[in-house]
């Protein structure tokens, strides 16, 4: 993985309010995010959801990402373990 690069970020996936947008929460470093995004920004693996991300800071396995929505405790930056992510 690269600075810049989409990678996928380990999530899960409940009904939105809206046509086209669903409910996800991920785990980052400083506990659980929630928010909404968008279905073409979600991608279904072997039974496992992932929201897209772009990764901005690599710390050795910790990835500083930005995932694109409207989330309720951050402005979409997120520290994850880089466990959680999945390269695109």
């Amino acid at each position: 993985m690269n600075i810049g690069d989409t990678i996928g970020i380990q999530c899960t996936v409940q009904p939105g309010p809206f046509t086209g947008e669903r409910l996800v929460s991920f785990d980052t470093v400083d506990g659980p995010v929630s928010g909404f995004v968008r279905d073409e920004d979600l991608k279904e693996v072997d039974a496992q959801w992932y929201c897209r991300a772009t990764v901005n800071v690599i710390l050795d396995d910790v990835l500083t990402v930005r995932v694109k929505g409207s989330f309720f405790t951050t402005n979409g930056l997120a520290s994850v373990p880089r466990r959680y992510a999945l390269a695109a």
